[in-house]
C-alpha cells in the first residue's frame, strides 16, 4: 500500500513524477537556453496547480449535484423534508486544501527537475 492512499493524490503524484521524467530533454534544452532552476521548478508547480484547478472546477459542481441528489433521496425515504444546505466556506476550504496538497506533492519533482544538469539530459543514448 502506498503512503499516499487516496487515489486522486496518488494519481497526481504519479502524473507529476512521470511528466518530470518524460520532459528531461526539454528541461535540459530550457536550461541551455538560459532558464534558471527556480523557473524550472515553477513549471512543475504550475502544472500541479493547473491539474488541481481542473479537478476543482469539475469536482465542485458535480459533488454538489451528487450530494443534493443523494440527500434528497435519503430524506424522502425517511420521510423528512429535503432541504440541502451547501456551505460555501467549507467548499472553499476544501478547494484551498486541494491546491495546497497538489503543490506539496509537486515539491519533490520540482526539486529534482531544478537540480538536474543540462549536459546529461541532452545526451542522446
Amino acid at each position: 500500500m502506498s503512503l499516499l492512499s487516496p487515489p486522486p493524490l496518488r494519481t497526481l503524484a504519479d502524473l507529476l513524477v512521470v511528466s518530470a521524467a518524460r520532459r528531461r530533454t526539454e528541461s535540459g534544452l530550457l536550461m541551455t537556453l538560459g532558464m534558471v532552476r527556480r523557473q524550472l521548478a515553477a513549471i512543475v508547480f504550475w502544472q500541479a496547480t493547473t491539474v488541481a484547478m481542473a479537478g476543482i472546477a469539475a469536482g465542485i459542481p458535480l459533488g454538489i449535484a451528487a450530494g443534493q441528489a443523494t440527500w434528497r433521496a435519503f430524506a424522502v425515504s425517511v420521510g423528512l423534508v429535503p432541504v440541502p444546505v451547501v456551505q460555501a466556506w467549507l467548499i472553499g476550504a476544501l478547494a484551498a486544501g486541494a491546491l495546497l496538497a497538489a503543490n506539496a506533492l509537486a515539491t519533490v519533482p520540482a526539486v529534482t527537475t531544478a537540480r538536474s544538469r543540462p549536459g546529461p539530459l541532452l545526451r542522446v543514448e
